[in-house]
């Protein structure tokens, strides 16, 4: 017989809890009652004058909002990106991609006159 640690066997029940076919409806009612406990122990905590709820947790206690902003196009660092669905109905495509070269250019075999 050999004694297993305690984290190695906490660890192995949680992962055959959470796959197992067995317990999926606990989890299912877990996962809602849970959404309504965490908020009510943050609003709880909230009304301590002196509470430590960080400004993450006051968000993640607030229910999703079923109006939300969309875009089509954002900027990052100065980089215009767009949605696939804008791309889309753009009638010219241009990947961004430049290069700035300097070639030694003659417009025909005959011609002697390079220019840079």
């Amino acid at each position: 017989m050999v004694i297993v640690d305690f984290v190695e066997l906490e660890q192995a029940h949680h992962y055959i809890l959470h796959n197992s076919a067995e317990v999926q409806w606990i989890q299912n009612e877990h996962t809602c009652t849970f959404i309504l406990w965490f908020r009510n122990q943050v609003l709880k905590e909230l009304s301590n004058p002196n509470n430590a709820v960080s400004e993450t947790l006051r968000w993640l206690a607030e229910r999703p909002k079923v109006h939300v902003f969309i875009y089509s196009s954002y900027i990052v660092n100065g980089y215009q990106f767009y949605t696939r669905m804008k791309d889309m109905q753009s009638t010219t495509q241009n990947s961004g991609d430049t290069l700035v070269v300097q070639v030694l250019h003659v417009s025909s075999a005959k011609d002697m006159q390079s220019t840079v």
